[in-house]
């Protein structure tokens, strides 16, 4: 009878070793969820995933298609999302492509897999990110714009400012036509209340902007129409009014904003192409009425208003050579003048040149570079002012609505757009930090989609649900 039973335990035994594979009981590699879904440009580390008997293995990672989903030796898988089709796609789209990972471990003896699949749609909430001033720290200031709702009667209220930025600049409020609505009269009472409740939340702020040809209340367009002499004493007062209104509570203004209009020359001379009645773009009543000698007078103003503030020049396509040179050289020369001047300064009167970068996706790091390189030798400070990409080359966004908050629903960028604005604003962010000794901030001009005022063409770090884009994952995979 003892026998028997010991045969019967051994024919059980060979029937169970058939059908498990004749292997040992499978300790599982991967703990639980064999799907994982990331959007283009996240990275994510399986470890998390083991089993405790796994964690001590030395384990070996591929991936069935690395082109949408590449893993490194420590299992690190990263969406890439070049999938065939994915070109064709548009926005609101969801899935991308798929790859399997497998992990072995180096004897064979084990082995799982995992789907990896690709998104465009975000995923990750904007408040549960590492907060975006932190992980530049070491480079630059990070800030962005906001506005009335975004201020309480003490402090910055909304969540996402607070969290990953440290500098902010007031999309309007702080304008020509907000504060001095009338010559004889200014009203600074919600430009006030934005600056005290970011500063009580710990923010430096920007101010913005002082002269300019858009914006401007009536009184000042018809400066074009004053001799030089009532020009220059109105801009002068209007200038030390502003600035001594907010002494001490401004890090740095943007005294003059866009003088030069689009397609100038690099060998023009700056001070006689400066946007004038007849262009096709709106004249700077400034210019047309006090001629170029507006640029030092008014800067000027300021610094004796405020000896401590830092004042910047403010233009967008600055990756073009024609502005670009004719900003240099009008800088250049301002600044020569003041020294001359005042022999004893201690410093610039020009101290910071804002590049807008409001940019899509046919503008390339190696033209931004350029224009880096030919404001160095000024020995001016650079702030990247305004930045946003659109996902889609100039054409396309402007041939299909153009500017305008809410647009994004009727948006035609596609995922491919998506992937190469995630990859340009990782190529931005990239040159900035090289040149983050002259570099002191870099600001994106909105947070979501939905509120950019290039809404349309989705060109910010976050979608309309506060999460990140690809955009978000190639601007922080700069760091890595």
């Amino acid at each position: 009878m003892k026998n028997l039973i010991i045969v019967i335990l051994l024919i059980t035994g060979i029937f169970t070793s058939c059908l498990s594979g004749n292997r040992a009981p499978r300790k599982g590699v991967i703990l639980e969820k064999r799907e994982l879904t990331l959007t283009i440009g996240a990275s994510e580390k399986l470890d998390y995933r083991l089993t405790e008997e796994a964690e001590n293995e030395r384990l070996e990672w591929t991936s069935s298609d690395p082109d949408i989903v590449s893993v490194s030796d420590d299992g690190t898988v990263t969406a890439v999302g070049f999938s065939s089709n994915g070109g064709s796609r548009f926005v609101t789209e969801f899935a991308v492509g798929s790859a399997e990972i497998t992990v072995t471990t180096a004897d064979g003896k084990y082995k799982d897999t995992i789907t990896v699949t690709t998104t465009t749609e975000a995923l990750a909430d904007i408040m549960d990110l590492p907060p975006i001033k932190d992980q530049f720290s070491s480079y630059f200031m990070m800030g962005n714009i906001y506005n009335p709702r975004d201020a309480g009667s003490s402090n910055i209220t909304t969540e996402h400012l607070v969290h990953h930025y440290n500098i902010l600049t007031a999309e309007n409020n702080m304008k020509p036509s907000y504060l001095a609505p009338e010559r004889t009269s200014y009203d600074f009472r919600t430009a006030d209340r934005m600056v005290d409740a970011a500063i009580a939340s710990g923010f430096k702020v920007h101010g913005h902007t002082l002269l300019w040809h858009s914006q401007n209340p009536r009184w000042m367009n018809q400066m074009a129409n004053q001799n030089r002499d009532v020009a220059l004493a109105a801009m002068k007062k209007y200038i030390t009014d502003v600035v001594t209104h907010f002494k001490g509570r401004i890090y740095s203004w943007d005294i003059l904003n866009e003088v030069f209009p689009d397609g100038v020359n690099a060998s023009s001379d700056w001070q006689q192409v400066m946007r004038k009645e007849g262009d096709s773009q709106r004249a700077n009543p400034w210019y047309v009425a006090i001629g170029a000698d507006f640029v030092y007078e008014g800067y000027l103003a300021a610094r004796l208003a405020d000896p401590d503030v830092i004042l910047y020049y403010n233009d967008y396509n600055t990756d073009q050579t024609g502005k670009a040179t004719m900003i240099r050289n009008m800088v250049r020369d301002v600044n020569e003048r003041y020294r001359r001047e005042y022999p004893n300064a201690n410093r610039l009167l020009i101290e910071g040149i804002g590049m807008q970068e409001h940019h899509n996706t046919g503008v390339s790091a190696s033209s931004i570079r350029n224009t880096i390189n030919l404001f160095r030798p000024l020995g001016v400070k650079i702030s990247v002012a305004e930045l946003d990409i659109l996902g889609q080359g100039w054409s396309e966004f402007s041939g299909s609505g153009g500017s305008g908050t809410e647009k994004h629903r009727s948006s035609t960028v596609l995922n491919s757009g998506l992937r190469t604005q995630a990859r340009l604003y990782g190529e931005y962010m990239r040159l900035y930090m090289e040149n983050s000794d002259i570099i002191e901030r870099v600001g994106l001009w909105g947070v979501t989609d939905d509120q950019s005022w290039r809404s349309l063409g989705v060109p910010l770090l976050f979608d309309h649900h506060g999460r990140a884009k690809p955009a978000y994952y190639g601007f922080v995979g700069a760091l890595d």
